[in-house]
């Protein structure tokens, strides 16, 4: 029976990803052949079907790099790019221990996410079951009373009187929406689905998260170039696979297009000029610390900066984030609830008053 192709693969899920390579990284660091100590009993059946045809390939004599294309399952290409500079490099470990590092990363700012809507969440549902039972009861009797009384809706409440009746085409459509935007991001975990590495990543599509992914993403993109520098590996070849394994397509893309302006001559400063994508903080240390054969430390420092900005990024998340989507929803609630309400009420006081001043 002949392998399946690459586009048949299943999706290393986050989760198994960590512990796969915090086996391989424990391995590599102690100095035992990969092939002879992956794998156990203890270890989940799942991962144990990954390292099993890993471990195989190994001793058929591929490479490190090649058993994971054959090994079964689909590894993220930045995870791809991460192994092959920590080969190239002669720091694999290093390679793995940071992939390890922004794996988990990933994973514990789904966490953060999660605690942080539990609940606002309530809110939301509560607010929005008495928003819908008020325009379904509310809303047709104080029309009716208006109707009675000889008067004519508000143009408010004619808005209103229009929500209500069409609320059970709507109505269903705003908490669909989110739900399936929760999915996606993968805020929301999905029964008996363990969500692929490259789902996850998607977190970063929320507000607030998105900076503080980046920032991890800059913070191991400069980590890895330095080290690439440090073993002198060519500059062009550096800046493709450290921005690769960072995740980050925006930044990868502007680094390609660096590395190929390199070989026709144009200094790395000119064309640093043009990578609108980088900030212009990171633009600045590639350039000095490239001019002035520092590269290296130059990286490792921005990288520090990245990853201290991000770690007090996420601490403010966790404790910021729960607090300003209540009094968001729960503002939100109050504002609707009194527009709903007042509004309405008021033109019908305003016109029984009418009435009986006649």
């Amino acid at each position: 029976m002949s392998e399946a192709a690459p586009s048949a693969l299943k999706s290393i899920s986050l989760a198994d990803l960590i512990a796969f390579n915090d086996e391989v990284a424990a391995l590599v660091r102690v100095g035992l052949p990969i092939e002879v100590g992956l794998g156990g009993k203890e270890v989940p059946k799942r991962i144990r079907q990954i390292t099993d045809r890993f471990r195989e390939e190994l001793r058929r004599g591929a490479s490190i790099r090649q058993a994971l294309d054959n090994c079964g399952a689909e590894f993220p290409p930045s995870y791809l790019a991460l192994v092959e500079a920590g080969l190239r490099s002669n720091r694999l470990t290093d390679a793995l221990v940071s992939a390890g590092d922004f794996a988990r990363t990933l994973l514990g700012m789904q966490h953060q996410v999660r605690s942080a809507l539990v609940y606002p969440a309530l809110i939301f549902v509560i607010a929005y079951g008495f928003f819908l039972l008020l325009l379904e009861e509310l809303v047709p009797r104080i029309t009716d009373l208006l109707t009675v009384s000889g008067g004519s809706p508000h143009i408010f409440l004619k808005c209103l009187q229009a929500l209500s009746h069409s609320m059970l085409y709507w109505g269903p459509a705003l908490p669909a929406a989110l739900f399936v935007f929760a999915l996606a991001t993968g805020v929301i975990p999905i029964p008996f689905l363990r969500p692929s590495a490259a789902l996850v990543e998607r977190i970063h599509l929320l507000p607030w998260i998105g900076r503080i992914i980046r920032d991890r993403q800059s913070a191991g993109f400069c980590q890895l170039l330095a080290i690439l520098v440090d073993r002198e590996v060519p500059l062009p070849l550096s800046l493709e696979l450290a921005s690769t394994a960072s995740g980050n397509r925006q930044l990868a893309d502007e680094c390609h297009r660096i590395a190929a302006d390199l070989p026709r001559g144009v200094a790395l400063s000119e064309s640093l000029k043009a990578a609108v994508c980088l900030p212009p903080f990171t633009r600045w240390m590639l350039a000095s610390g490239h001019d002035q054969g520092g590269l290296a430390p130059a990286m490792v420092t921005l990288a520090d900066i990245y990853r201290r900005r991000a770690e007090s990024q996420r601490q403010l998340f966790s404790i910021s984030a729960p607090l300003i989507l209540t009094v968001a929803i729960g503002g939100t609630a109050v504002a609707l609830y009194a527009l709903l309400v007042f509004v309405p009420m008021r033109d019908l006081f305003m016109q029984l008053i009418s009435g009986s001043a006649r």
